[in-house]
């Protein structure tokens, strides 16, 4: 009995050896195809200081609370206007304040609906579409030096967030070629933001709105080097 016994033993043997072992990954499980997924960055939202904000240094506007809908008129469906903005007690040691209106869309890319810099820190107030209280940067959604009102694509509450960084110092832009864009400003500014307060919105285009481009209002402003598609 024991030959056959070692028979069957080195045969069980042979059969491992020739099973291929199963792959730990089976190529598009996970959606992917095997690649990591995709992760969004924030790009605005990073570049706040690590520390909690302060209650004191707040972002507010007569025309909309924190959180509420911001009103037709300030969007693309209405007058397309900027909206007014107060803003108090400022960061001891603040020099310059930067203003930047953004939204992460579904795929984790930050758009740019206003942009300004090198703001007087004795403002403490803006007038609906004031225009004249720093530099205007580039706005992403359009490509364009303006402020974009907010006329996304199709209906669904959506959700845009306006942040006032206070500085330091002025950005460091000696060599930046206008219009200065976001992808410049926020490096410029690192090691000099003392805080930042948030005001943010919402806004649910109507039923029905149309989307074309043709239908949406006249832009106004200079038009940038091209540099990418707008929405």
């Amino acid at each position: 009995m024991k030959p056959r016994l070692c028979l069957l033993a080195l045969a069980a043997s042979v059969l491992c050896a020739a099973t291929p072992e199963e792959p730990k990954s089976k190529g598009k499980q996970g959606g992917q195809g095997g690649e990591a997924p995709k992760v969004s960055v924030d790009l605005v939202a990073a570049a706040k200081p690590a520390s909690p904000p302060t209650s004191t240094f707040t972002l507010t506007s007569p025309v909309v609370k924190d959180g509420a809908e911001l009103p037709t008129e300030y969007t693309g469906d209405g007058a397309s206007a900027s909206p007014p903005l107060v803003w108090s007690n400022l960061p001891k040691g603040t020099v310059s304040l930067a203003l930047v209106m953004h939204h992460l869309d579904p795929e984790g890319k930050t758009k740019i609906y206003w942009l300004m810099y090198d703001i007087d820190p004795q403002t403490n107030r803006v007038a609906k579409n004031a225009t004249d209280f720093g530099k205007m940067g580039l706005s992403t959604v359009h490509n364009r030096v303006e402020y974009a009102a907010p006329h996304s694509k199709g209906p669904g509450l959506k959700k845009y967030v306006l942040t006032l960084f206070a500085l330091s110092a002025k950005p460091n832009l000696p060599d930046a070629t206008p219009p200065v864009a976001i992808e410049t400003l926020l490096p410029a500014m690192k090691g000099k933001i003392l805080g930042a307060a948030d005001l943010n919105v919402t806004y649910t285009r109507p039923a029905g709105a149309a989307d074309e481009a043709a239908k949406r209002p006249t832009r106004k402003g200079p038009l940038p080097e091209p540099s990418g598609k707008g929405e």
